[in-house]
């Protein structure tokens, strides 16, 4: 027994099909319509609506958890952003740091943003090399008075290592000081504060002051420490002297 016109026209309808050599002038959807709703359309002879695809959701950014104090330090990049009154220094690149050759060579230069303050950073040595600082004063800013720079580093495991680098006029040639940085390596990040005078305002750390004296590696450095000892109270001047001892 053969369907009936209106059965075989439904089953069509159903299945999305249409008789041969008639044009279709509209969509007809399928997905997004429930079973129901095909079933009732195909029975009564018309299209349903061709819906609009989905859109997929916006993207939550990934946050990374803030890490506590002391856990995964190796991992985590320390701030070195500068603030107010410090500014940003080049990072040394392996390219740069290949210009030492063994010997004792500038592989850095830098200077402040006004110019004043020149950073020559020095490699020595082969394999692991050894890297230190000469910041030298340019014009006649430094007078009697000390001025002080703060110099702020990451080391390799990640914390920071902070110095102290003082200068003052000697009898000849420019203010400069010349000194050790332990632990600084290639691609550190680091920033210096601006040049400010010693005064009896001055306050900074005993293991910073310390740290920073025994960096010295030269006797001008040494005495740029003896003339900050005048300018300064009490409780760091006998800190002063008992790193320079």
């Amino acid at each position: 027994m053969n369907a009936s016109p209106l059965t075989r026209r439904s089953w069509r309808s159903f299945i999305g099909a249409r008789p041969p050599g008639t044009p279709r002038t509209v969509g007809r959807g399928r997905a997004g319509h429930t079973l129901w709703q095909r079933v009732r359309a195909s029975f009564l002879g018309f299209d349903l609506p061709v819906l609009p695809a989905p859109t997929a959701a916006p993207r939550t950014p990934d946050i990374v958890p803030r890490q506590s104090a002391g856990e995964g330090s190796r991992n985590r990049r320390p701030d070195v952003r500068p603030a107010l009154g410090w500014f940003e220094l080049p990072v040394l690149s392996p390219g740069g740091a290949l210009t030492a050759a063994g010997g004792d060579a500038v592989v850095l230069e830098a200077a402040s943003p006004d110019g004043r303050v020149a950073f020559l950073v020095r490699s020595a040595g082969e394999g692991e090399p050894s890297y230190s600082l000469e910041l030298v004063l340019r014009g006649g800013d430094a007078g009697a008075q000390p001025l002080m720079c703060l110099i702020r580093y990451a080391r390799p495991d990640g914390r920071m290592r902070e110095l102290l680098v003082p200068v003052v006029r000697g009898p000849v040639g420019p203010a400069a000081s010349y000194v050790r940085l332990p632990e600084f390596c290639i691609g550190a990040a680091w920033t210096a504060s601006v040049s400010t005078p010693v005064g009896p305002e001055s306050d900074w750390g005993t293991d910073t002051v310390t740290t920073s004296i025994g960096a010295a590696l030269n006797e001008a450095t040494r005495e740029a420490w003896r003339r900050v000892r005048e300018h300064v109270g009490e409780g760091l001047r006998s800190v002063i002297d008992g790193a320079l001892r």
